[in-house]
Parts: structure tokens; sequence; C-alpha cells
């Protein structure tokens, strides 16, 4: 990472895939091979409460790997303005196209994966998840589509991402987060202005039971975690907790159980370099013998033969 300023960083060639992972958690980037060579870069700029980023890059794959997320690993709700270029992205079983001058808000929470079809230009805006209200996080249960770059709101926001990383160098420490706090409290109308249709209205205990799944992607990694534990977090008792899963036919315990076995095989699929031992143990499994087992009854196929089609996909 070369650094500019105290505040901005510049990343390209052989950095920008490791700073990359510094900011914006454990992703994994798969760039075409036998295409054109070009330098990918990566510009961030330290707004306070915020951090902006642009990347400009070749036509490459992102995928949000949660199996190995780590503590200290950014906690932020993104913002990606596509400034050129075209991608798509999809998370929770929900497909968006993006074109130059459209944006999406998205909450990194919850696995995803970013097609970049071609070269591109953009804009990564990150703030952080506490400052959300639980209500405004639910919103988030799916990525959020914004208007386009017409809309008043939208408009203003991706201009002040665009001056921000334009001069950011020239901007003094206070003076960025300034620009962050601003572009904070923006984001945060962006979200609250998009209506929620009658049928998206959540009764209490479904609003309880999409924090508690947030809660349980975020903390998958943890082979302690329990039903008295998320009921403590939640501020209710164990029995509501259950409740809030009465309609699903399934338990608590089996839905977390499933869960940790729906992020293995989703760094399966990703073809990182981990281990299958690391990807059972960051996935809360305390045995790697124990979750091939489990892993094979549920899909049908081991660990090991499903990383090893893959691989051989990517060969």
């Amino acid at each position: 990472m070369q650094h500019a300023a105290r505040h901005v960083s510049i990343a390209d060639g052989e950095a920008f895939l490791s700073t990359s992972r510094i900011l914006f958690g454990p992703i994994t980037q798969r760039f075409a091979r036998g295409s054109v060579e070009s330098i990918p870069k990566l510009v961030s700029v330290n707004l306070g409460p915020c951090r902006l980023s642009e990347i400009r890059a070749k036509a490459h794959v992102v995928v949000n790997d949660r199996a190995h997320w780590r503590s200290f690993d950014p906690d932020a709700i993104k913002i990606l303005v596509q400034v050129a270029g075209r991608s798509h992205f999809e998370q929770q079983s929900v497909a968006v196209d993006l074109n130059p001058r459209s944006a999406i808000i998205y909450d990194p929470v919850r696995s995803y994966s970013l097609q970049n079809l071609t070269s591109v230009d953009q804009l990564i805006l990150q703030v952080p998840r506490s400052t959300f209200s639980d209500d405004t996080l639910a919103r988030l249960s799916a990525p959020l589509p914004l208007p386009g770059d017409d809309d008043s709101l939208t408009h203003i926001v991706s201009g002040l991402m665009r001056m921000a990383i334009d001069d950011g160098r020239r901007l003094d420490e206070a003076n960025c987060r300034r620009v962050g706090e601003s572009l904070m409290q923006l984001v945060n109308g962006l979200i609250c202005a998009k209506p929620q249709v009658a049928d998206q209205r959540r009764s209490p205990l479904e609003a309880l039971r999409e924090r508690i799944i947030a809660y349980i992607d975020a903390n998958l990694s943890r082979s302690d975690l329990s039903a008295d534990e998320i009921a403590r977090h939640m501020g209710c008792s164990r029995r509501y907790l259950h409740r809030a899963f009465e309609g699903e036919n399934i338990t608590l315990e089996r839905f977390v159980w499933d869960r940790r076995l729906d992020r293995s095989r989703e760094a399966l699929m990703a073809g990182n370099s981990a281990s299958i031992s690391e990807i059972a143990f960051a996935c809360g499994f305390n045995s790697s013998a124990h979750f091939s087992r489990a892993f094979k009854a549920k899909y049908e196929v081991s660990p090991r033969e499903l990383r090893d089609t893959v691989l051989s996909r990517l060969h």
C-alpha cells in the first residue's frame, strides 16, 4: 500500500488484492486468465467514521467469503456507485444489474457475489453498522438498488463521494471527518426514503427473526453460539426467541446448523486456498470429521469432492 497522505492510501499491482482484503474483509477476487494485462488500482480515503474507496480494474469476480470473517474486519454497510462499466450483483436470491450512474446499498453480513463483466470504475462507501437503527438495517435484508443519478438525493451522495475521492489529498483530517458525517446522514436518508410495500411490513416477530439471522450470520465462526447467548444479545427470553422461528418449520438450533453448512459450501464454491479443516473451524464446527459427515449428508457430496470439482473448473 502506498501512502499519499495520512488519511489517503493508494494500492496497485500486487498490493491491490491484499489491500482489498484489509479494507473490505475476507473477499475473494478472481481475474480472468489470458486477458490483456492491466494494473488494478485502489484509492482509499479515511473520512472519520466512514471509509471511501475507488476501484479501477479490468473484468473480475468478487465473492464475499463470510466463512472467514474475523473479529477485526470492518463491520460496515456498503454503498457502491458504478461510475463506469457493467456489473452483476447477487445477494439473498436478488440480482441487480449495475450500469454507469447506477448505485446499490447492501449489507455484507450476508454473502454476495459481484461479477464485473467489463473493466470498471467504482466508488465504494463503508458506513459503520453501529450508526444505523435496527429498523433501517432490516430494510437491507436484501440489496437496495437506488434511483438513478437523476434522483436528487442519489445525485448529491454520488457527487459528494466523487468530490471526496478527487480532493481527498487536499482535505485535512478534520474536514474529511465532516464529509464522512455528512455522507453518513445522507445514506440513512437514502435507505429510509425507500418505501416499504405492504407485504414487506414486518410483525414484531418477523423483525426479531431478521435480527436473529443477521446476528447468527455475523457470529457463525463461534462454536459456542447458543440460543441462550442469542437471547441475551436480542434482549428477550429464550422462549420468545424460539417463537420467532415457529412459522419456519425449523428449530433455531437446526437453523444455525444448516447456516454453518451453507456457509461452508459457499467457501468451498469460492475456490479459496483455505484447507477443509480451516473452513470447518471457521464455520463453527469443532471436528473436521463430523463436519465432513454432516456436509455429505446434506449435499450428497463430500467437501473434498466438491472442492476438487470447483478447482477443476477454475483450471
